[in-house]
């Protein structure tokens, strides 16, 4: 996947995003990991899959909005 060029979006214009839980303004990156079944598993071994998420810095809420797993990339 190709990462946008961003460098001429005006962030005057964006909404800054807060922790739902403390109302906190900034994330640091983090993980979450799922269990695949082996049933479900494209080579029928159960395995484990790692998502990058953000957490709040101030007290590491994930805000519901990041673990919307058809919004989560590996």
């Amino acid at each position: 996947m190709a990462i946008p060029d961003l460098s001429s979006v005006d962030l005057s214009k964006a909404n800054q995003m807060k922790c739902e839980k403390c109302d906190g303004s900034t994330f640091k990156q983090t993980l979450m990991l799922y269990k695949l079944s082996a049933l479900l598993s494209p080579n029928g071994q159960e395995t484990i899959i790692p998502a990058a998420v953000f957490a709040c810095e101030k007290c590491g809420h994930v805000n519901s909005e990041f673990t919307q797993k058809s919004s989560i990339q590996s």
